[in-house]
């Protein structure tokens, strides 16, 4: 067990590490299109179109990172009027219907990509990249979010509240 902890913190660091990449060159993308723009009057559309990719990219590996944290978006107030044991068992019952909905969302965007590749689909813009690769982001995404979840319901990877390393913004 304690290797899949050590996996599931290493993931981690690579999530991290892509989400500030992707999130950072997308922000200077987007500085660089305003002053040229505003001061060259010149526009690169290419830039605006490169940045809503990265972005896409954000809000998916966002999505796997905070599956990992346990901060995703839930309804806690039930746990609270339930024993430990109860809630635990909600927890296990919640994270195995995540996971199921994770896989077929996994197995739909799966079969989005292979379409995208099949018919050699390309953005529409002057870039003209493939679609697909771009695309990608979301079985894999999924696919994580359903092995975390599966296994947090089969009580063979868990980690509490108090064990996960504090990264990114807390509200």
């Amino acid at each position: 067990m304690g290797g899949l902890k050590k996996i599931d913190y290493f993931l981690g660091k690579i999530e991290e590490i892509a989400i500030a990449i992707a999130l950072g060159i997308a922000s200077l993308l987007n500085v660089f299109q305003v002053g040229a723009r505003y001061l060259f009057n010149v526009s690169f559309n290419t830039f605006d179109e490169i940045s809503v990719y990265l972005m896409i990219t954000v809000v998916f590996i966002g999505v796997v990172r905070a599956d990992a944290l346990r901060e995703n978006i839930s309804v806690d107030i039930l746990h609270s009027f339930l024993s430990k044991t109860t809630a635990g068992m909600l927890y296990r019952i919640s994270d195995g219907l995540l996971c199921a909905i994770a896989f077929a969302l996994a197995y739909f965007t799966a079969d989005s990509v292979i379409f995208s590749k099949m018919i050699g689909e390309t953005s529409v813009s002057s870039l003209g990249v493939m679609i697909w690769p771009i695309m990608a982001v979301m079985p894999i995404s999924f696919s994580i979010v359903g092995i975390r979840s599966g296994l947090r319901s089969l009580e063979i990877l868990d980690i509490p509240k108090a064990e996960q390393p504090s990264t990114g913004a807390s509200i």
